[in-house]
């Protein structure tokens, strides 16, 4: 256990640096050296690769941490496991090549009239599926060998330090545009290469292609859970990439660049929710191998609580400084026509941190089958609303159909939990907060805004804190807040 800690508070540290590197792309690097079209086809290529890559995948990944551990007393028959995943992942890419060979029309026609940039560079997303292919597998694989720090630093890190450094190359004219698209392409296969040399560091790739140990029993077993699991990772990744494919083919790739940049700030709503989930599903399996639902009945309150409260301070404070941030972003004004999808994607991530670990109870429990064919319905509502809003609203269409099928897709998981195992997350407390928030987005909808901006974002971000959390202390909402904010009242007072 202690080194599943070590190797978590290593990886989240790694997540958060990899975050404020991404935060300082999105927010000054990409609006300052690249155009909003150029931005969309960035955006749009690594979108149109996750989601094939997931195909081409066969749900391998996810049965390389299933299968994996079963194997470790039999090292022959590991090395055997991992050429049939190589072989398949091979076949996997090959059969998506055909299938976009038979569809390139309707691809290219898809795109061609509004995206015609992102069909000339549509070649660079197939190469791009072929490296993020193997880099899945390989992720997996390491998470499978409980090295979780890897793969964290490879893309988290080293792919967006190098992102920036090719964008600042291309801003000052050191490359030309193709040079630079070629380059981002190469990236991935840059961060594959890490992964390679690191499995080689650790005599780690041990790959059998002779299969005399692998039993067809096996590989029945192995292709059945992967058929499986690729429907819940194929709605996972149409629900994280479709938005941006849908923007670009029906508004193009200007307003992708736009919708990608305001997508990014309004999801700094949800990084807490990252931890917290952490932290709470190892709990709320252990409780369900005791059979304690009172205790997967109180984590369930006490994640959407303490999510609401730290969801909301974020949304608040987003909403109240969102008019500074982008006056500090370059070529703000082409940007700011993305003010509304901020609100409406912070909406969204809100309203999943509200619902709590609805979706970790699903998994944890004996109906872990259902979470996948939720994650499937959310896609086919997320594709159905964007066709629906996107030609009518444009990306504030986009943000609509992602909060409307977030909401969805919530509700869905909260009553199939409330069915199976009569527990629910909310009380009057949900209640009470949410009327001292919005007291709160009142008072602050009637501040003035200062003329310096720096000093505006300061105290207003500070007045929102002191409005939102001293009510919620002093009305006991939360008492995991409550118990922080004390610990940290007694520790100011015995320094003084």
């Amino acid at each position: 256990m202690g080194i599943v800690i070590r190797q978590s508070l290593r990886s989240s540290t790694l997540a958060y640096i990899g975050f404020a590197i991404g935060a300082i792309n999105f927010l000054f690097i990409f609006p300052k050296f690249l155009t909003t079209d150029e931005v969309g086809l960035i955006r749009v290529i690594p979108s149109a690769a996750f989601l094939l890559a997931t195909f081409a995948q066969l749900g391998l990944p996810q049965g390389i941490l299933k299968f994996l551990p079963t194997f470790d007393s039999n090292d022959q028959k590991k090395k055997e496991f991992l050429g049939f995943t190589m072989i398949m992942a091979f076949i996997g890419y090959l059969l998506l090549l055909l299938l976009v060979y038979v569809f390139k029309d309707q691809i290219q026609t898809y795109f061609s009239r509004k995206s015609p940039l992102f069909v000339q560079y549509f070649e660079v997303s197939l190469v791009v599926t072929f490296f993020l292919l193997f880099i899945q597998i390989s992720e997996a694989y390491s998470r499978a060998l409980l090295k979780s720090v890897p793969p964290v630093l490879f893309r988290d890190v080293v792919l967006r330090l190098l992102t920036t450094i090719s964008i600042v190359l291309y801003g000052f004219e050191v490359i030309e545009f193709t040079l630079f698209i070629n380059l981002f392409m190469i990236l991935y296969g840059v961060v594959l290469v890490c992964h390679v040399v690191h499995f080689l560091s650790i005599k780690a790739l041990k790959i059998g292609l002779r299969f005399e140990k692998f039993s067809n029993a096996d590989l029945k077993k192995i292709l059945k859970y992967g058929a499986f699991t690729l429907i819940g990772a194929s709605g996972t990744q149409i629900v994280l990439q479709v938005d941006s494919l849908m923007v670009a083919g029906i508004e193009g790739l200007d307003a992708t660049g736009i919708y990608a940049i305001a997508f990014f700030i309004g999801t700094v709503i949800e990084i807490p929710k990252r931890s917290i989930t952490q932290i709470t599903t190892p709990l709320i399996s252990q409780a369900f191998q005791r059979g304690d639902m009172r205790e997967v009945a109180l984590l369930y309150r006490q994640t959407s609580i303490n999510q609401l409260i730290i969801g909301g301070l974020l949304w608040l404070g987003v909403w109240a400084n969102l008019d500074s941030i982008y006056y500090l972003m370059p070529n703000s004004d082409q940007y700011i026509l993305g003010f509304n999808v901020v609100l409406l994607i912070g909406l969204g991530k809100l309203t999943d941190m509200l619902f709590g670990v609805n979706g970790e109870i699903i998994v944890m429990s004996k109906y872990y089958k259902f979470n996948v064919f939720a994650v499937a319905f959310l896609a086919a509502v997320l594709v159905v609303g964007n066709s629906l809003l996107i030609p009518r609203y444009g990306i504030d269409g986009a943000a609509m159909a992602s909060l409307g099928a977030m909401l969805l897709f919530n509700l869905t998981k909260f009553v199939f939990v409330f069915v199976k195992f009569g527990i629910q997350p909310f009380s009057s407390k949900t209640a009470l907060f949410l009327v001292v928030a919005a007291l709160v987005g009142l008072l602050n909808s009637v501040i003035p805004q200062f003329e310096n901006v720096y000093l505006d974002v300061v105290l207003r971000s500070m007045l929102i804190t002191t409005l939102l959390i001293g009510p919620t202390y002093l009305l006991r909402i939360s008492p995991e807040l409550n118990g922080i904010l004390n610990r940290v009242l007694a520790s100011l007072k015995s320094s003084n």
